[in-house]
């Protein structure tokens, strides 16, 4: 049996990332491109820790893998999906 890891997103969907940008990722999945729409699984998240940084929150956040992405958006999710294939 041959099982595909999939890369997983968590997407913040806090009152202060949704309104700071997050609500434009709500339909993450079908905004990726062909090539990765069956890789990725993606999930919302209602705090992803921002609230616990010590720095100024830069919303909104995802999590590509683990990995916390600031001042998320659809681009910056891409290139960390991309990154996160060649590993």
């Amino acid at each position: 049996m041959n099982t595909v890891k999939k890369l997983n997103v968590k997407i913040c969907v806090g009152t202060y990332c949704y309104v700071m940008g997050g609500s434009k990722l709500n339909n993450l999945k079908s905004q990726l491109p062909d090539d990765l729409k069956d890789e990725v699984y993606v999930e919302a998240s209602v705090c992803l820790g921002c609230d616990k940084m010590t720095s100024d929150p830069k919303p909104p956040y995802a999590e590509v893998n683990g990995k916390l992405i600031e001042k998320a958006n659809l681009e910056k999710i891409i290139t960390a999906l991309r990154t996160a294939q060649l590993v």
